[in-house]
């Protein structure tokens, strides 16, 4: 085989490579807990426990986005399931220096990429978010908000 030719299949091998890599990441990326799609996982029709209230706000992209007006309540008995599952990290929390997450408003920008989401074994004993929207915790907060916009729909603070 000729030099030229050599370098031409390593470089299509590479190329191969690269690509699948892009390829699974997208899939990865677009698997994530809490995405769109709202399998059995997050309990049927049946299982969605909202109501109309105050705080409410509207669907992915904001208000008048997909979807029109969502809704979500924290029910007593998600707090300790939250609570028992975040004892850990509750005893860490700086009480005095925790961020104001606030229905209807945006996640601060400093926070957006720290809260983590709640992992799917304790979402399964709580109400699904309203389709599109992700549920997350941070410093003692378990937020509902909207991934793309990132305004919050709804917050408990496990540690009142």
């Amino acid at each position: 085989m000729t030099t030229t030719f050599k370098t031409a299949i390593k470089l299509s091998s590479l190329a191969l490579a690269t690509a699948a890599s892009l390829g699974m990441a997208q899939l990865a990326h677009a698997q994530q807990p809490g995405d769109r799609d709202h399998g059995p996982q997050h309990g049927g029709p049946q299982a969605e426990q909202r109501r109309e209230g105050p705080g409410a706000q509207g669907g992915p992209g904001g208000p008048g986005g997909p979807g029109g007006d969502r809704h979500y309540d924290f029910r007593d008995s998600d707090r300790q399931k939250l609570r028992q599952h975040y004892s850990k990290d509750i005893k860490r929390v700086d009480r005095g220096h925790r961020p104001d997450f606030r229905p209807g408003q945006p996640l601060p920008p400093d926070y957006r990429g720290r809260i983590k989401p709640v992992p799917q074994s304790v979402r399964r004993g709580l109400p699904p978010p309203p389709s599109g929207y992700q549920m997350g915790y941070y410093g003692g907060y378990t937020v509902v908000y909207d991934p793309v916009t990132f305004t919050v729909l709804q917050v408990l603070d496990i540690l009142r």
